[in-house]
């Protein structure tokens, strides 16, 4: 049953085996590209939540609908690369560039099923070394996090992404990662409903 649940526990060992081999200064770099996205994303925090202060408007359902759109587009984007958009493809496609950064327990991998636990968080580590509280942090967390969501049900909008039930930004010991391939299309659209 456990190779069954991981069928494709070499895919995950060789995306780690890649970042492993990359050396310190290209290390380096990956973790500067997370650094300045958080930069950004801060930045752009910052200044909605003046607007809310000054203004007296609630500007975040604009903020979760608009990182859903960019996300979902994204998500879509990859999947321009890849003639089939399954589980394993989602994974090749976005999971995989993470596994040096985010101490992934994996639960299963197989053709069915994406599930798994991430223990660490470059994001989160950046918005802490940035001077963001533990509170700001975990405001900042479903807004923040919906972007994995987006991204993985734009890849293809027939695969179900749960919601994150917990979240290492939001004060949980890991995040949690599941999607399921259902097979023949329902029409149905899954994921985050904006």
């Amino acid at each position: 049953m456990a190779e069954e649940k991981m069928k494709y526990a070499s895919v995950v060992a060789e995306a780690k085996k890649k970042w492993d081999n990359l050396t310190d200064n290209e290390k380096a770099i990956s973790h500067r590209v997370f650094r300045r996205g958080i930069e950004r994303w801060i930045l752009m925090w910052d200044i909605l939540k003046a607007i809310e202060e000054k203004f007296g408007i609630n500007v975040w359902d604009i903020v979760r609908e608009e990182i859903w759109k960019h996300s979902f587009a994204a998500g879509q984007n990859l999947a321009k690369k890849y003639e089939r958009h399954g589980v394993v493809e989602l994974y090749d496609a976005f999971n995989s560039q993470f596994e040096g950064l985010v101490q992934a327990e994996w639960l299963e991998l197989n053709d069915k099923v994406l599930h798994k636990w991430n223990h660490a968080c470059p994001n989160y580590q950046h918005l802490k070394d940035l001077g963001k509280t533990e509170e700001e942090i975990k405001e900042m967390a479903p807004y923040y996090c919906l972007q994995d969501i987006g991204i993985m049900t734009g890849f293809n909008p027939d695969l179900e992404v749960f919601p994150q039930s917990r979240l290492l930004m939001a004060g949980d010991p890991h995040c949690t990662y599941r999607v399921e391939d259902h097979g023949e299309k329902s029409g149905k659209k899954f994921g985050f409903v904006v």
